[in-house]
């Protein structure tokens, strides 16, 4: 019934169009409430998606979502399953509901446009050339949201190509780019939150750790610097990397068993942050999805409070792009 309704909203009067909250929106249609629907439901996302930013009448980024869309269209991740450009609906549904829920950046369309575009030039060697001749195949004006985005695009992209040239000597001086950008810097924090998100089931216990320490070293240094340059976005960068924390504390179920239970849903989702991050589907949420699937992992040791729930899950991995090897800080 829920599903059924989701397809109505969305192709009668009801859609999302203008709806209060886009993450409520997403809620109410019933089509998001594991990982699994919301793989299933995929094209349904991408199309909420393209309303939110149509009804915003944001150009520029509904250009960017049709480019990563199309280039990422029958790719997928490792498993084989789960649609590459997931990666990129999930960060801006975060970021949506980040601003919705009075979280303030000084251009939302500009960090919208970051985070769809944001692996372009390494999955595909989209040069900052091809990307300016393709906004003006979408007839976007040459104006200062374009170069700005531009700027960003450049400060982003570690490589032209997945065989390019590293351009960076190590990721602290890819780091002291970013930190110049007030949309690339928010835009980083979201994809490196997802990229933590979806750890379980892709790095073995090692190779988790060192991703998790690299994280906190970068995200201890950084979180400061970005609040100091772009302090009107302080409260962004702050609650992004409370949600980071939360979910690398929750990541370390996966990495070590003490024999403290894994906390339950419920507690997990009263650990983010009250001000953003609310109404978001369960299928979307960054501490329940890692939790999720660790308890189907290891249902005999991280049981949680409700053993039964567990016991007949199957795991299947469903793994993020892959990530460089060589390259242990977040992506």
């Amino acid at each position: 019934m829920n599903k059924l309704r989701g397809l109505f909203q969305r192709n009668g009067s009801n859609s999302f169009k203008g709806a209060d909250s886009f993450c409520a929106h997403l809620s109410e249609t019933g089509l998001y409430n594991s990982e699994q629907d919301v793989i299933a439901n995929y094209d349904s996302l991408v199309s909420e998606m393209k309303d939110w930013v149509q009804h915003k009448g944001y150009t520029q980024a509904e250009a960017l979502l049709d480019l990563v869309s199309d280039l990422k269209d029958g790719k997928t991740r490792q498993d084989g399953i789960t649609p590459s450009a997931l990666h990129e609906m999930t960060q801006a549904i975060w970021f949506i509901s980040a601003i919705e829920g009075g979280l303030e950046v000084e251009s939302p369309e500009g960090v919208l446009s970051v985070i769809f575009a944001h692996d372009i030039g390494e999955d595909f060697g989209m040069t900052i050339d091809d990307m300016n001749e393709y906004l003006d195949s979408k007839g976007l004006p040459d104006n200062d949201m374009r170069k700005e985005f531009l700027n960003d695009y450049d400060l982003i992209t570690k490589a032209w190509g997945e065989d390019g040239e590293k351009r960076h000597k190590n990721n602290y001086e890819y780091y002291l780019g970013i930190q110049q950008s007030r949309n690339a810097s928010v835009a980083k924090m979201f994809d490196r939150a997802h990229n933590i998100m979806t750890l379980v089931g892709v790095k073995d216990v090692t190779k988790m750790n060192s991703y998790i320490a690299s994280t906190m070293q970068i995200q201890d240094h950084f979180t400061d610097q970005y609040c100091e340059d772009h302090p009107q976005q302080a409260e962004m960068y702050k609650t992004m990397a409370h949600v980071i924390t939360k979910e690398l504390k929750t990541s370390r179920f996966y990495t070590a068993n003490s024999g403290v239970p894994l906390p339950d849903d419920d507690e997990l989702n009263t650990a983010l942050p009250e001000k953003g991050f609310k109404d978001l589907p369960v299928g979307l949420h960054p501490i329940i999805i890692p939790a999720e699937r660790i308890r189907a992992t290891y249902p005999e040791t991280h049981l949680a409070h409700n053993p039964k729930r567990y016991t007949e899950i199957k795991y299947s991995p469903l793994s993020v792009e892959s990530i460089n090897d060589n390259d242990a800080t977040i992506q």
